[in-house]
């Protein structure tokens, strides 16, 4: 094996994402796959790789940026929660 083909190799387990259906990505982050694919609900930031052509378009969510949006979610609502003062 040549040393081009290893790092061929290489590069493509560093560079590997996973893909996933709408309905696997919605069930994650508990929303509606519609919702995911319209990019509503702070989803913006999701890539959609579309594939096929035509009526028969599929549209997949990359894993780890699913994941990634998720985490940031629980940290955000871990944070320690703003104090409401009532103004009278």
């Amino acid at each position: 094996m040549t040393t081009r083909t290893k790092e061929q190799k290489i590069m493509s387990l560093i560079n590997k994402q996973t893909l996933i259906a709408p309905c696997c990505a919605g069930m994650l982050l508990d929303l509606d796959e519609s919702t995911l694919r319209k990019g509503k609900a702070g989803t913006e930031s999701l890539t959609q790789i579309r594939r096929g052509n035509g009526k028969r378009q599929r549209v997949s969510f990359i894993l780890e940026e699913v994941l990634q949006l998720k985490s940031e979610w629980i940290e955000a609502a871990q944070r320690k929660p703003h104090k409401l003062r009532l103004v009278g």
